[in-house]
């Protein structure tokens, strides 16, 4: 699992480190040896799961869109960033961080550069307690934030970066470090979509892309499978699977269309694909779907 993008927490948390030859388990206390050292269940090669975690929807994309139509900023729909102090299991911190990492991202893209400041502290204090903080680099989330119109570079800047993380973690065996800061990361962007729906249910675009959604669960399930004796990915999938339910009734309809391939004018070979898919979801989905994720949220955030 050497190649694990941070897409997932919608925001670059990361700073560049250098690699060291000291003992990956080191700096671990013993309570983290036995909590959080553990080897996945579920055999799967890099690219398999590479390509597992690019499948999720990333909540950067999320905002992007919601932004993109016109839709005010909302403060109130946010996890408050205080109280992470008091989070001491090494789930709610993993998963809060990708909460906290999801929610600066909404914010950053609105240009609401004060508030994206406020998650930092608690960023660095979660991040810390898993002693993965050296990967953070705190003057660069700033730098970025401030620069909220490149999205491309947030983006390239977080799978570079997060990798490093991810490895780290890989040496230690605490890969479901990482994978639960992706599960905190995708639940809090799905709640970002659907309360903004509530409030705009005239937004066909932001149904569909709850509707969307669909197509990860199956990804978000394996990756649960990766880890699944362990005590919180097993109360994580009871809610998980409520989600799933709440999913049953939407359909995604692929149309089959023309693929060509020409060359531009440097030469270059472009492939285009004419195919679409269709979303069929309705406003009772929707709100299945939110009370269901709005569960599953307030579950992770209230962890301690």
């Amino acid at each position: 699992m050497k190649k694990l993008l941070v897409l997932s927490l919608g925001v670059s948390l990361f700073g560049c480190v250098s690699d060291s030859n000291v003992d990956p388990l080191a700096e671990l206390t013993k309570t983290q040896m036995k909590e959080q050292v553990q080897k996945a269940e579920v055999v799967m090669s890099d690219e398999e799961f590479y390509a597992h975690v690019q499948a999720i929807p990333t909540p950067l994309q999320t905002t992007a869109l919601i932004q993109a139509l016109g839709i005010e900023y909302n403060e109130s729909i946010l996890k408050n960033p205080d109280g992470a102090e008091n989070v001491t299991s090494w789930f709610g911190q993993a998963a809060n961080l990708g909460v906290f990492g999801a929610d600066m991202g909404y914010a950053n893209i609105y240009g609401e550069t004060k508030k994206s400041m406020d998650y930092i502290g608690s960023i660095r204090d979660l991040a810390d307690k898993l002693k993965v903080g050296q990967f953070f680099d705190f003057a660069t989330i700033k730098e970025l934030a401030e620069n909220k119109d490149n999205l491309e570079k947030l983006i390239n800047s977080s799978q570079m970066n997060f990798q490093k993380m991810n490895n780290y973690l890989q040496k230690q065996d605490r890969g479901k470090v990482s994978v639960a800061m992706i599960l905190g990361g995708w639940v809090e962007g799905l709640h970002i979509c659907c309360q903004i729906s509530s409030k705009n249910p005239n937004q066909q675009p932001l149904y569909e892309s709850i509707g969307q959604q669909k197509l990860a669960l199956e990804t978000i399930g394996t990756l649960l499978n990766l880890y699944g004796t362990d005590k919180y990915f097993v109360e994580y999938k009871k809610d998980f699977d409520k989600l799933v339910e709440a999913y049953t009734n939407v359909q995604i309809i692929y149309h089959e269309g023309e693929v060509t391939q020409h060359e531009d004018a440097q030469g270059n070979l472009v492939v285009e694909d004419t195919s679409t898919s269709e979303i069929k979801v309705t406003q009772a989905d929707v709100v299945n779907i939110s009370v269901a994720v709005g569960r599953m949220r307030n579950n992770l955030i209230n962890l301690q």
